[in-house]
């Protein structure tokens, strides 16, 4: 095969490989503007549902519910020197637990996307995570996925309290995903 035949079929090759990306691309750029759609409508229907709810809780002036007592959520984890079960706030835990978690995703490695992606959730009655909402770089829904499934694998809290009584309480996280150069 001639050098000329050789570079023939390598810029078929490359030809070839450009439009798969181009496809790929162009399909992720569909499921951005659906799950831009779909936020919205969340948002209509959040809106209409919190509209509808009616509440006991005491409130300040401001809005703010009314505490005597209040403790965050926290875990208790085994310490596996000395086997004493230890407590570990929430802040400590949920910052190991991403950097464990965190897989930067290949389509994202692929089409260079990178940027912060900040995750809305509640820390439920029950201890359990509750995804709100994530916020990511434009055209970041792949980044976005990949912060709710590191959120959404943290096990069971120990929930915050007011007064002795279960509470939900929210918290923002910024996940950032940065390529190596």
């Amino acid at each position: 095969m001639s050098t000329q035949d050789r570079l023939k079929e390598l810029a078929r090759v490359k030809k070839e490989y450009d439009e798969q990306k181009k496809k790929e691309w162009d399909a992720y750029l569909v499921r951005v503007e659906e799950s831009k759609i779909a936020k919205q409508q969340k948002k209509q229907a959040d809106s209409i549902e919190k509209s509808k709810i009616t509440t006991t809780v005491v409130k300040d002036d401001l809005g703010f519910t009314k505490c005597t007592s209040q403790e965050l959520p926290y875990y208790k984890v085994k310490n596996y020197i000395t086997k004493l079960e230890e407590i570990n706030t929430f802040d400590n835990y949920i910052r190991k637990h991403i950097y464990n978690k965190f897989r930067y995703p290949e389509f994202a490695m692929d089409h260079e996307l990178q940027g912060r992606v900040m995750v809305h959730f509640i820390i439920d009655k029950e201890g359990n995570p509750q995804i709100k909402e994530a916020n990511g770089p434009k055209n970041g829904l792949i980044l976005e996925e990949e912060a709710i499934r590191i959120i959404k694998s943290l096990p069971t809290a120990i929930p915050a309290t007011c007064d002795g009584k279960p509470i939900n309480i929210m918290y923002a996280i910024p996940i950032n995903f940065q390529m190596q150069e």
